[in-house]
């Protein structure tokens, strides 16, 4: 007489693979949230450096173009210190950087432009009080990243010499 044996899995093979795949999972969930933050703050860093670094540009490029008898630093109400620059053009256009909440604002003419939306503080200032040819430009920008997180980093250029 034959016996008839009977397929599927013994209950101990269920539990161990049960087992199994508990610690595989307890150990790949904070890994996957590990690499999501990381990834979120290398996209925010990214953008932040590519934003400031334009922004950082355009501003070099007009102050070079500044008349030097008509630059001014001050601020726009209700912002940080030193956190607008006016200047005329040699080809007499008003130009004018300022930091509106963490908006970045061009205006030119009539024209208004948002250079970047991710600003915390930007600061124009003279780093030598004997020459007012030179001014100084730092930027702090932050970005959202992950769990209420924020990615901030300061970028600065120096020295952007009025040309004119």
């Amino acid at each position: 007489m034959a016996m008839s044996r009977t397929r599927g899995y013994t209950m101990t093979e269920m539990m161990v693979t049960v087992a199994i795949l508990g610690v595989l999972i307890s150990v790949a969930a904070p890994l996957l949230v590990q690499m999501t933050n990381f990834w979120r703050q290398t996209t925010a860093r990214n953008t932040i450096q590519r934003d400031v670094r334009a922004s950082l540009d355009i501003i070099n490029r007009f102050c070079r173009q500044a008349r030097a008898g008509t630059v001014v630093i001050d601020q726009a109400a209700g912002q940080p210190p030193f956190s607008r620059i006016t200047f005329a053009s040699v080809q007499g256009q008003t130009i004018s950087f300022y930091q509106s909440g963490n908006r970045l604002y061009m205006t030119q003419g009539n024209r208004v432009s948002v250079l970047s939306k991710s600003i915390a503080f930007i600061a124009f200032t003279y780093p030598r009080s004997d020459d007012t040819s030179i001014v100084s430009v730092a930027i702090t920008a932050q970005a959202a990243t992950y769990l209420g997180g924020s990615k901030a980093l300061q970028l600065s250029i120096q020295k952007v010499r009025v040309m004119n």
